[in-house]
């Protein structure tokens, strides 16, 4: 598909230009604490399952969604559309797993990897619901999705749009320059696809983000312009988002397949989370097993994956 060539385009020029992001390069930088912040909403999780094993999708940014991950859990793979730029981080020892992997059609078995981390991945997909249930097909516990929300018409709405379109000069909300839709994520709708499969739990909190690419390699740690305006955009955005007068930018959503424990739950809650309990079928006794089907191969040429969660263990380590 046109847009997922694009990416593969996209993934293989920033492999040959070396455009490592900052997490690797600038760990201290505004830009970096912004993804960090993102991804430590799903420390609830993570200390939950210390020992837990999680696969990354479209992590084409050299793997960083995997890089934050290895410090919190047992095994982390870093996937993408091409393996470009994941195979300068695994040989720059950044990642320690990887592999070229379609969204749509993983080449695991089911049930392979016990969480699935989508990370502003999602809403590039040409096909968004056939990745969600291929997601959710190898998870054995869950996905986690952290992407742009879809929100209804608020009073301030118009004027975030304004703001984007003269800061970041975007031309339009429905497109992105690498040529998708941008598909945000519906709460409702992903409730709806969760009862279908007669899974039980999902967990979600709206978060916001401020980027504005000059402010992005300012330090973090001490004050300056690019962090207090950062700050400052974020700030500004929650009290209008708490106050209901704008939506939230992006959630942070757990789409769990098995009951998370009262602990969970608990620290969750604390954490800002609503947990939602979804509806059983009446209808049915007793809950199947959702069958769904293995499909697609391994790109050649990259660390593949196979049918079990032995072969992840295989895929390729540093040293």
């Amino acid at each position: 598909m046109l847009s997922y060539d694009r990416h593969r385009s996209e993934e293989k020029e920033n492999s040959e230009k070396n455009k490592l992001p900052s997490c690797y390069t600038n760990p201290d930088s505004v830009d970096a604490w912004r993804h960090r912040r993102m991804l430590e909403h799903l420390l609830p999780v993570t200390k939950e399952y210390p020992e837990s094993t999680w696969l990354t999708v479209g992590d084409g940014k050299f793997g960083s969604d995997a890089f934050f991950l290895q410090d919190h859990v047992a095994d982390v793979v870093a996937t993408s559309i091409s393996a470009y730029t994941l195979e300068i981080a695994h040989s720059k020892g950044f990642i320690k797993k990887y592999a070229a992997e379609n969204a749509e059609a993983f080449s695991l078995s089911d049930n392979a990897v016990d969480f699935v981390l989508c990370k502003e991945s999602f809403h590039h997909f040409p096909r968004p619901a056939l990745g969600f249930y291929e997601m959710l097909r190898i998870a054995r516990k869950g996905v986690a999705l952290i992407e742009p929300i879809e929100g209804s018409g608020k009073p301030l709405a118009l004027l975030k749009s304004f703001v984007k379109k003269t800061l970041r000069h975007d031309i339009t909300e429905e497109f992105e320059p690498s040529g998708n839709f941008l598909y945000r994520l519906s709460i409702r709708e992903t409730e709806k696809m969760l009862i279908a499969l007669e899974h039980r739990c999902l967990a979600w909190k709206g978060i916001n983000d401020f980027w504005y690419p000059p402010f992005g390699s300012a330090d973090a740690n001490h004050l300056s312009l690019g962090l207090v305006g950062t700050r400052f955009g974020i700030g500004a955005q929650n009290m209008l988002a708490g106050a209901r007068l704008l939506n939230y930018g992006l959630a942070v959503v757990f789409c769990f397949k098995e009951d998370p424990s009262p602990q969970l739950r608990s620290t969750l809650r604390k954490s800002g989370f609503a947990v939602i309990d979804l509806p059983v079928n009446p209808y049915l006794r007793e809950r199947p097993v959702p069958v769904q089907t293995n499909q697609g191969k391994a790109s050649s040429g990259t660390a593949r994956l196979s049918q079990e969660q032995e072969a992840l263990r295989s895929a390729r380590e540093t040293g």
